[in-house]
């Protein structure tokens, strides 16, 4: 602890306060006891320095960050420039590609279709798509719909990401399915997906008469207050504020604008979801059940529970310290971190990069948005989570 303890203060010590040419919003409930508001205010004043400081040594073009406390956003802001070499500064409604968090907002979703009877989990796949099929056919007769949100449909990882980047329709990505063999059974391995996951789009589509893009915008946007989000190319390209994506080139060591694309779009329930840091500040009160409207605290419960070990998988997740085990539920990773279970999903999509967790036990939940891939983007999750771990240990003692 007091090895921890000095790394903390070196680190703190290093961190200036910088200009910032965007607002810091920190909104705290009236209700809350002095001494605890102290040492929150204390906390996100340091890590706003921790972001801050390393977010400008990792010269990434922008980011935007919320964090959410209980019911109420805590801290809220924008960083950098939506566009390289302008001033065109990132603020609190700049809207991003949340890419892979898409997963997330479709689970949800599908949790609220649950709700309203229109949906069930153990629903057979080929009830509810017609047309679909696997290779094996008795295996296609047996997958269902939780399949699809977990990565246990049995096929291998990534089946079709040549196509989706070809630009394939998701109708066209189904048909080709019955050419695919199968590398297990249903619900024995996980291999994480992206067209087969996004199956699940015709079978609300089948079960509603109502589009995807409909469904998100009426059950999950509308009522969770998420004014700006979207779910299709157009929306994003035509949109007035957005972060445009950036590459890094590692022979020059610097950053360039990249073309905006239509990739993933196609399986938008995988990753097409657009947002601003705003409106997943809005998601972040979903997920942590303060929204019951948009989904019910059952089917929250449902959504985050494991489905499939995933503590072999070869991905950073399981290399952060603290983290001794790892599953996939449906559309969420579940993460056994120092004893106490954490809900999160990472993106990478077109050179944006996301992360969201929340610590339930905590009821603290953080959304981080970037608009190119950097190393920082690495730590940023874990060092929130030592950083709060460490200050609610001085407010304890």
């Amino acid at each position: 602890m007091k090895y921890l303890y000095c790394i903390l203060c070196l680190l703190l010590i290093s961190c200036q306060s910088n200009n910032s040419k965007t607002d810091i919003s920190i909104v705290e409930k009236e209700e809350h006891k002095e001494e605890f508001k102290d040492s929150l205010a204390v906390f996100l004043d340091y890590y706003d320095k921790f972001f801050t400081t390393n977010f400008n040594v990792s010269e990434c073009p922008g980011a935007a960050v919320v964090i959410v406390k209980d019911s109420t956003v805590i801290y809220k802001k924008g960083f950098g420039v939506k566009q390289l070499h302008t001033e065109d500064s990132v603020d609190v409604n700049t809207v991003f590609r949340i890419a892979s968090l898409s997963k997330g907002v479709t689970a949800v979703l599908a949790g609220n279709m649950v709700d309203k009877g229109e949906l069930s989990w153990d629903m057979k796949v080929r009830d509810v798509v017609p047309g679909f099929a696997l290779k094996d056919r008795a295996q296609s007769d047996r997958l269902e719909i939780h399949h699809l949100l977990s990565h246990t449909a049995g096929l291998y990882k990534y089946t079709f990401s040549r196509q989706i980047s070809s630009g394939f329709s998701l109708d066209q990505l189904i048909k080709q399915f019955k050419y695919k063999g199968v590398v297990s059974k249903e619900g024995a391995d996980y291999e994480y997906q992206n067209a087969m996951f996004s199956v699940i789009e015709k079978a609300m589509e089948g079960q509603t008469q109502k589009t995807f893009q409909q469904l998100l915008e009426e059950r999950v946007f509308k009522p969770a207050g998420m004014h700006s989000a979207s779910v299709t190319f157009e929306e994003i390209k035509n949109s007035d504020n957005i972060a445009l994506p950036h590459k890094y080139n590692h022979y020059s060591k610097k950053y360039y604008l990249a073309d905006l694309h239509q990739s993933y779009y196609n399986v938008a329930a995988a990753g097409g979801v657009n947002a601003s840091i705003t409106d997943m500040g809005e998601y972040l009160k979903v997920l942590m059940g303060y929204k019951p409207k948009v989904i019910s605290e059952n089917s929250l419960a449902d959504i985050f529970n494991p489905r499939i070990c995933t503590s072999n998988e070869e991905t950073y997740v399981n290399l952060w310290e603290g983290v001794t085990d790892s599953y996939y539920a449906m559309g969420w990773r579940i993460l056994d971190y120092h004893g106490r279970r954490i809900i999160y999903h990472g993106g990478n999509v077109n050179e944006y990069k996301t992360q969201l967790m929340i610590d339930p036990e905590n009821k603290v939940g953080i959304c981080v948005l970037f608009n190119a891939p950097n190393g920082f983007n690495g730590p940023v999750i874990p060092t929130f989570l030592n950083y709060y771990d460490f200050f609610k240990k001085i407010k304890a003692d």
